[in-house]
């Protein structure tokens, strides 16, 4: 049975957005749930590490939030 990944972490060295990612599944959306490019400077090597628990935490409030309507 497939698994989905690990969150991850997303990082461009030259502008220094970065952006963790919590995938829902094993099919990956560009963008998304992956990213091959920085969406700030178009850089295409970026780092990529497991993300850590507060960044975890920080992208599911997000996620929930944004997907929250009062």
């Amino acid at each position: 049975m497939p698994m989905p990944p690990l969150p991850s972490a997303f990082i461009c060295p030259q502008c220094g957005w970065q952006r963790t990612t919590t995938p829902a599944s094993d099919a990956l959306r560009l963008n998304i749930d992956w990213f091959c490019r920085c969406p700030i400077c178009q850089h295409t090597e970026l780092e990529t590490r497991p993300a850590n628990r507060t960044e975890i935490m920080r992208a599911r409030l997000t996620q929930f939030f944004r997907n929250t309507r009062f």
